[in-house]
Parts: C-alpha cells; structure tokens; sequence
C-alpha cells in the first residue's frame, strides 16, 4: 500500500483543517478512508464497529489536492482504511491556515504513520522552513472494511434546511443546560421547534418558513403523545427526541465554510443531518431516537 499527496492552496487547507478539527471534537478517534476519487472520515458510535457510523464525512480529493497517489491492496481493493486519533491529526494541522505547502504520505516507523509534512515560511529569512509529523495509525485489515461502509438509513419521513447553525447552536447549549434530550420536531408547512421538558418548566424555539426538500405523509401519530402549535396539521409534522449534547457538536460544524444544512427526520426513530459545501464535501451526522 502506498500513499502520497500534495496540498498548496491556502483555502483548501483551510478548510480541511477546519473539517478535521470539528470531527476531532465529535470524537478522540475515527477511521480515514483513502480511495482514488475520495478522501472518507468515519466515527463509528463507540469506535468500536460493527455499529453503524454515527458521523461519515467525504471529501473529494480533487478539491484538496494538486498531486494525488494511491496504490491500495491489489487491483480490486483500490482503498486504504486507517485508524487514527482524531485529536493528533488535528493538533498537527494547527499551522496548516499559514503555511506553503502540505505534504501527505503513509510511511513505516517503529509502526505504521501518516506523516505529514509541512513547509512554512520564515519570518527572519527567504528561506522555508519544515515541520514533520508523524501520527501513528492502524491499519485496518480488508475484512473488517464493511464495518465502515456508509449506512442504509431508512426513507425519511420529511427533510428540511436547517437556519443558521450558530444561531441554532446557541439555543440548543442553552437547552442542554436544562435537560439531556431533546425533541426536534419539523412540519411540512417549514416550521421547525426544538423543545425540551423538565420537571420544573416547558421551553421551545420554533423557527418558521424553512425550506422543506421533502415530504413523506401522513404521519401516523395513533399511538404517540403529540404536541403541535394550534391549528397544525399533526399528519404533516413529525418529531425525534435525541440526545442534546450529540446535536450540539455537530453544530460545532458551523466553523465549515457551507452553503447548507439538511435536517431529515425519520419519525420517532432518527434524525440526519447533513452539512453541504459548494466542493462537494458532505458531513452527514447520525443521530439515533430515544424511545421511552
């Protein structure tokens, strides 16, 4: 297996250092996914497998790379799956907004690393000068490898734009002060409520004229205690209690340059998120519902 890859431009590496640093805040550790046309990180819900990715981000490696090389396990297996704390690779890039150049390769050490080279321009001379990293990986073996394959999610009930994710981080870190779940609720009419309950109080936030990109109805409420604004339609609204903290950090996303964020709903059972950019990287976030 051979890796080896060139970044130059400053908002490319901008960016991927922002990517990297908001998946490091997800979780101390994830799985990186080299393929030919893509580069994948992957947080699984205890990093433990076979569990389903709670977090699958894609980036296309031509938006980030001017030279790109990989050679995988044979000429069927084009792809390398690396274990890697998130942390080190993120600590590592910290000097990425400044510098000239990054230089990506897997090498073999006392054990297996990426090593990530970096030239950054001296204050006191014409000349550049070098950092290296080394960050230790795993690699993991091609059986394992369906472990962290994209999951099948089932159809959404309905899949709305989120507003802005800043505005909507400050309510819910609020929110989670009070209660640790969440309900987030989302109508075909483009409303969306976050509520939360406790013993003591009733608090929600409802934002209004939303972008609804789909809609799967009637939703059948029979057999749930459902609160809707007056004069609603319950079977165009359906709702999905989660846990507040995990929504939060992925609102941590917001440091991402995007042009959207979807918020799809299956009734009761789990909620998607997905954070587009306009270079095709998708940050998709899954969260599954707590069911009383």
């Amino acid at each position: 297996m051979k890796f080896r890859a060139v970044m130059i431009d400053a908002g490319p590496m901008r960016e991927f250092t922002n990517i990297v640093s908001t998946i490091s805040r997800l979780s101390k550790e994830c799985i990186l996914r080299l393929s030919p046309d893509k580069i994948y990180l992957i947080v699984s819900e205890d990093n433990s497998g076979p569990a389903p990715p709670m977090l699958w981000c894609e980036m296309p490696q031509s938006t980030f790379f001017l030279e790109y090389q990989i050679v995988g396990v044979d000429d069927e297996h084009k792809d390398i799956y690396l274990g890697i704390v998130s942390a080190n690779l993120s600590k590592s890039l910290v000097t990425l907004k400044t510098a000239k150049c990054l230089k990506m390769k897997l090498t073999k050490k006392q054990c297996p690393c990426l090593t990530l080279e970096i030239e950054m321009p001296s204050s006191t001379s014409q000349q550049s000068r070098q950092v290296t990293h080394d960050i230790p990986v795993v690699v993991i073996p091609r059986k394992m490898w369906s472990e962290f394959h994209e999951p099948r999610v089932p159809h959404p009930d309905i899949s709305i734009e989120l507003p802005a994710l800043k505005q909507l981080r400050t309510t819910i870190d609020r929110m989670k002060c009070m209660s640790p779940e969440v309900v987030i609720r989302a109508s075909a009419e483009g409303r969306l409520t976050l509520q939360i309950k406790t013993d003591l109080a009733k608090v929600s936030t409802r934002f209004k004229d939303l972008r609804v990109e789909a809609f799967e109805g009637p939703i059948d409420h029979s057999d749930s205690e459902t609160e809707t604004q007056t004069m609603e339609d319950v079977s165009r609204t359906c709702y999905c209690r989660v846990d507040a903290k995990k929504f939060s950090m992925f609102l941590s996303a917001d440091q991402i340059s995007h042009n959207r964020t979807i918020c799809s709903i299956v009734h009761k059972k789990l909620v998607i998120l997905c954070l587009q950019t306009e270079e095709n990287v998708k940050l998709q976030c899954f969260i599954t519902g707590i069911v009383y």
